[in-house]
């Protein structure tokens, strides 16, 4: 393990990031709530300003619609309130007071003309102007009529004006000692924070080192910091778990590889070994070294980092190998595989699927013609286009038989030999014979005896004999004759007999009749995909039987199936 590498101590930690940060917080509120109180404590003083210029004009209107007469007064005497003027208008809106009051000029006052118009047709009239006065205008009540219009404004009086002045520096007094305060606060937390977190990190720094076995600082409390120091308590015990698992691991991974079918090789580039599996041993001479013929492949790996092939032969056997540098090591971990046997299957399937796809061609090769000769016009001929369309339907019935033939074929590939049941030859024909009709002009013969049983499957051996009835009515011409028969053998076998009076088979083709889509030549060839027969065999194989024909070229064939015979039972079984 490499040492624990030592850590510059930074001029500027988590401590005071952490006390700046808490200092910021509380001026910024500071600053908020400082704001938020001098805006309310200013709104609560212009409206009181708000609320005196109000009262006194109501009441100065009050006071000149109760005098006697109709003349409006010139002046207004006894207004001493400072910060507070008042002018008199008529009923026309012309002013009867003098222009100056209170040592302030009428001309300067925003909003008069709006003001006073407000209040001749009998509303109240108030507004705050931006130089912080307040205008008030209310109508002059006379007899029950409206007589003119008085027009006050105020501003905040000295007194005012420095009360609210020594409630901010009260304000910002307090703004300042709140922020000293939690900058103080602030460091003292970051520190008590920082602590912890530091006792936490030092324990953390042993585990780094592989002390396991002393206990974690600062796991006390119970805030998140607490936590995180029971965390890693539990994760120092689930290290020591943890290695104590790995070297348990090790051991079975060892197993594992001596139990794998692949070779697993770690070996110098020059073929010396390092380490192999039991599945190795092939690939390993007589020096001990690796084969010759591997050496230059752990070359390429050394050079390249990776290398593969999929078929590397050495003598009659084929591997595939797949090899790739080991830094660490200066070495090439190599995993080879045989797979010999692997080819020869594929090799067994491409002619498969080749032979399958051949036979997909013309059919699909017709439905293309067809689709294009309706496409150019035919389609317009009912006499045309009925013809393409049966061929269309004929081709479509090819594939679509052709298909479940594969797909038959591939299910009794992929099944194994099973288990047999007792069952009634003579039930199984007849059910095959009925499944079947026999063309016309062709005869068909059952000769069998009543008891005899065989040990197979009463679906697959029913499968059998109706392909075989099949051949057989597709390979007789009318007039003629099939016959079906079954007898138990001295030798303990069941052997069941399809034999037609068709035209036979050439001694060549004789052996090839069951390999997979062959269908002969000559006298043998008919419509079909050559599948037929193999799936028979495949089915008898299955059921433990044997299967196979004698055949005389012009005078008819004789297929036959063997099965292990059984007694029979007392009640039917099939």
């Amino acid at each position: 393990m490499e040492p624990l590498r030592s850590v510059r101590r930074r001029p500027f930690g988590v401590r005071l990031y952490l006390a700046v940060a808490f200092a910021a917080v509380a001026l910024i509120t500071a600053g908020l709530a400082y704001l938020l109180v001098s805006d309310t404590g200013e709104r609560a003083a212009d409206d009181e300003l708000t609320q005196i210029a109000i009262g006194r004009t109501v009441e100065l209107a009050d006071e000149i619609g109760n005098r006697p007469g109709k003349d409006a007064p010139t002046t207004l005497a006894g207004i001493t309130e400072e910060g507070y003027s008042a002018w008199v208008f008529d009923q026309d809106g012309s002013l009867t007071t003098t222009r100056v009051a209170q040592g302030f000029d009428l001309t300067s006052v925003e909003g008069k003309r709006n003001a006073v118009r407000a209040s001749l047709i009998g509303s109240r009239y108030v507004e705050e102007l931006p130089d912080g006065s307040t205008i008030v205008s209310v109508p002059i009540l006379r007899e029950g009529a409206i007589d003119g219009a008085i027009l006050g404004r105020a501003v905040p009086s000295s007194q005012l004006q420095g009360a609210i002045e020594e409630s901010r520096g009260e304000r910002l007094t307090a703004l300042g000692v709140a922020v000293l305060v939690a900058i103080l606060v602030s460091f003292l937390i970051a520190s008590a924070i920082t602590s912890r977190i530091k006792r936490l990190a030092d324990s953390a720094a042993r585990i780094s080192t592989g002390e396991l076995d002393e206990p974690l600082e600062g796991a006390g409390g119970r805030d998140e910091i607490t936590d995180l120091g029971r965390a890693l308590e539990r994760m120092r015990g689930a290290l020591r778990q943890t290695f104590s698992a790995l070297r348990e691991e090790r051991d079975r991974l060892s197993a594992i590889l001596e139990a794998l079918g692949e070779a697993v090789m770690v070996v110098l580039p020059d073929g010396e070994i390092v380490f192999t599996n039991a599945a190795a041993a092939d690939l390993i001479g007589e020096d001990g070294r690796a084969i010759p013929a591997l050496v230059p492949w752990f070359r390429r790996a050394d050079r390249r980092a990776v290398v593969e092939h999929d078929a590397l032969r050495v003598g009659d056997r084929v591997y595939s190998l797949s090899a790739r540098r080991l830094p660490a090591e200066n070495a090439v971990l190599a995993v080879v595989r045989d797979r010999t046997e692997e080819l020869r299957r594929e090799l067994a399937e491409r002619e498969f699927v080749s032979n399958a796809a051949h036979e997909l061609r013309n059919p699909i090769a017709g439905i293309s013609g067809s689709v294009e000769v309706l496409r150019a016009g035919a389609k317009d001929d009912p006499e045309a286009r009925e013809h393409f369309l049966s061929r269309l339907s004929d081709d479509a019935e090819r594939i679509s038989r052709l298909t479940e033939s594969l797909l038959t074929l591939a299910r009794m590939e992929a099944v194994g030999e099973g288990g047999a049941e007792v069952l009634d030859v003579a039930i199984v024909i007849e059910e095959a014979t009925e499944a079947v009709a026999a063309p016309e002009g062709i005869d068909v013969e059952v000769e069998f005896a009543s008891d005899v049983a065989a040990q197979g499957d009463r679906v697959l051996l029913r499968q059998v004999l109706i392909g075989l009835l099949t051949n057989a009515f597709k390979n007789t011409e009318p007039p003629g004759k099939v016959l079906v028969g079954a007898e138990r053998e001295r030798s303990g076998e069941v052997t069941i007999r399809v034999h037609d009076s068709g035209s036979g088979i050439s001694p060549d083709e004789v052996d090839r009749i069951f390999e997979r889509f062959y269908r002969g030549s000559g006298s043998l060839e008919q419509e079909g995909f050559g599948l037929g027969l193999s799936i028979a065999r495949r089915m008898v194989d299955v059921m433990g039987g044997e299967i196979g024909v004698e055949s005389v070229e012009g005078e008819g064939s004789t297929f036959w199936v063997r099965l292990r015979a059984a007694q029979p039972a007392t009640t039917p079984v099939a």
